[in-house]
């Protein structure tokens, strides 16, 4: 136990007090006996009231206490963590209630203060905000319990350690999921090319519609039928996407509370799962610092196979070499797919990666998704006010140039290219993979 700030607060009026006794036996003597009298008797009463109250504060009995919380956390979404306090003890308790939150959550709604009476039970919230992805391991509740006249305070530790896995930003996807493909893409936002019935494998026969083409018409069935039927088609599935992940240094600049990795991995889950509705097989690899693989897999249950692979990956420090990554790949990938390679491009690493989508170009489609910087866009946007904001303008255009020269040279070379900001690269993802889907190019 230690002493409560009214303890404190009542020993610095007593040692000031005693300033004051010395004080009258210089001024005035006449009364000193009677005031050093009524300090030491009051010292005294002081003293045997905190004696008491640390002898039947010292325990507290029938406290007892339990969080509650989702085993899984979506990163950046806040959510209510629930503690539960009860006195089972026979006196009234006050309490100032925390919690061992793990550095990986932003928390805000902490300390708790109330008034357990006994036999009662309490309910209370504060909000946890995942910052980074992987194991979090919340430790006890923590309680400081006063002494019956609030002269101590006592730390009790509650509950139980408990762990929870911290995921890329799931949410998104689990709010899809009773949605069908088109509704899915409509909800996002994705344009789609309109191209009824004209995919690649065949699906059903039905009724002729009004702007079928010829070529649709199964004439043997309209015969039979004594009326027109159309063949319909469906885009071709069983086909394979590779997601080549830049785990490298220049993924962990930030673009608001997320790195750009972060940005990518969201991106990465959302695009996947609608390759995953659609019937194709979706595979990773890591490079730059992770060497972290999963070959293509199918089925509505393998993005939680994807999810539970990713959720605590992170980017390192070590630099992005393409060309060791793009033939790792082809060692491992003989069927051919589509390549998305994710990475933030910078113009020095132009003969680096045109010679990695060259070499995967050979076997594979290959598109190219760049995170562009918004802090480019919004230096460029500034107001030019004097010569060192026209310098870093000047600085901040020639990059962009640069960068633009390079992602020409690769869309000259065929390379499909999908060129968004971190926050809208889901979008961008989805479009293009979506409009090769219906090209039949994938």
């Amino acid at each position: 136990m230690k002493p409560s700030p009214l303890l404190i607060r009542l020993l610095l009026i007593a040692c000031a007090s005693a300033l004051a006794v010395s004080a009258a036996r210089i001024w005035w003597p006449g009364i000193a006996d009677g005031i050093a009298k009524l300090w030491w008797t009051g010292l005294a009463l002081l003293t045997l009231a905190a004696l008491l109250d640390f002898a039947t504060g010292r325990h507290c009995r029938g406290l007892s206490g339990r969080r509650e919380h989702p085993g899984n956390l979506a990163l950046g979404v806040d959510e209510a963590i629930q503690l539960t306090l009860f006195n089972g003890g026979s006196r009234p308790l006050s309490l100032q209630v925390t919690d061992q939150v793990p550095a990986e959550l932003r928390w805000a709604g902490l300390p708790v203060r109330m008034q357990l009476n006994p036999q009662q039970e309490i309910v209370t919230h504060y909000t946890a905000t995942p910052v980074r992805r992987g194991l979090a391991a919340f430790g006890y509740i923590e309680v400081l319990t006063s002494s019956p006249w609030n002269l101590w305070q006592r730390k009790v530790l509650l509950g139980e350690n408990q762990d929870a896995k911290i995921y890329p930003n799931f949410l998104g996807i689990s709010s899809l999921q009773a949605l069908s493909t088109e509704q899915t893409l409509r909800y996002m936002g994705v344009h789609q090319q309109q191209r009824r019935g004209e995919g690649l494998d065949f699906r059903q026969l039905r009724e002729y519609r009004r702007g079928d083409s010829q070529r649709q018409i199964d004439w043997r069935a309209s015969a039979r039928m004594q009326k027109l039927i159309s063949r319909e088609y469906q885009d071709e599935r069983d086909q394979e996407i590779i997601f080549l992940l830049d785990c490298g240094r220049r993924m962990r600049a930030r673009d608001g509370d997320l790195s750009h990795f972060d940005h990518a991995l969201n991106a990465l889950l959302l695009s996947a799962y609608v390759a995953i509705r659609q019937g194709d097989a979706v595979g990773l690899q890591c490079f730059a610092g992770s060497h972290s693989s999963l070959p293509p897999v199918k089925g509505e249950g393998s993005i939680n196979l994807l999810l539970n692979h990713v959720y605590d990956l992170h980017s390192g420090t070590a630099h992005s070499d393409y060309t060791a990554a793009a033939e790792q790949l082809l060692a491992r990938q003989q069927r051919r797919a589509l390549v998305i390679l994710l990475t933030n491009v910078r113009d020095e690493d132009s003969e680096d990666l045109t010679a990695a989508v060259q070499q995967l170009s050979r076997h594979h489609l290959v598109m190219v998704a760049c995170l562009r910087e918004r802090a480019l866009d919004e230096l460029l946007e500034a107001p030019v006010v004097d010569f060192d904001a026209a310098l870093m303008h000047s600085a901040g255009k020639d990059f962009v140039q640069r960068r633009g020269r390079l992602l020409q040279e690769l869309k000259a070379r065929n390379t499909i290219l999908a060129d968004a900001l971190p926050s809208e690269m889901h979008m961008s993802l989805v479009e293009t993979y979506w409009q090769l889907k219906r090209s039949g190019k994938l």
